[in-house]
């Protein structure tokens, strides 16, 4: 049996070799129960070998949207500005198929345990604020290195855990996250080094 997640990237690579797909038609298609699945969705081209130009803060934002309605039980939202900006059907499918590889590299990791992470009130707030850190974050227009990408993972840990119920990954997203912190804070310190 095939898991939503990877449903869900069939049918988005079944759309789009009909034609160029907005955000806001992705996150139709996905449904409005995948918070998980959109959270992975776009914070994943951060850590594969696309370049979007321009999508950071725009993903950074819809990310940033899609946890606080995931935290209060809300289906999935995105301002609309937002929502009509296009991705080629090229894109999408690249995105889909290259998370499908991601999802079955790490399928065999992923089970439901240490479920308070998910289920605790506290955690939940945790979360969200860990979500919404990162996608701020995530949303900086810095022409540095890994800028993307260490909040990016952060943010998949994150929903891979929320996606399979699963508190170690979700826990491992709170580690990795004390690194990107780190990391960011390492930027202005650097700067003055240098200049």
């Amino acid at each position: 049996m095939k898991s939503k997640f990877i449903e869900a990237m069939d049918l988005l690579q079944a759309e789009a070799k009909k034609s160029d797909l907005s955000l806001g038609q992705v996150m139709q298609i996905l449904g409005d129960e995948s918070h998980p699945i959109l959270l992975m969705f776009f914070a994943l081209p951060y850590m594969i070998p696309i370049s979007i130009p321009g999508l950071s803060t725009p993903s950074g934002i819809v990310i940033g949207v899609l946890a606080i309605n995931f935290y209060f039980g809300r289906p999935p939202w995105m301002p609309q500005k937002i929502a009509n900006k296009r991705l080629s059907a090229a894109t999408v499918t690249h995105i889909s198929e290259s998370a499908e590889k991601f999802w079955k590299k790490l399928a065999h990791w992923v089970r439901e345990r240490w479920v308070f992470f998910y289920d605790l009130p506290v955690f939940k707030f945790i979360n969200v604020c860990l979500l919404l850190l990162n996608a701020v974050l995530l949303s900086l227009p810095l022409p540095i290195p890994l800028s993307n990408t260490m909040p990016g993972i952060a943010i998949v840990l994150c929903s891979l855990g929320h996606l399979e119920k699963d508190g170690l990954f979700i826990f491992c997203s709170y580690l990795w996250t004390l690194l990107v912190i780190g990391f960011f804070l390492s930027i202005p310190m650097g700067a003055r080094y240098f200049f």
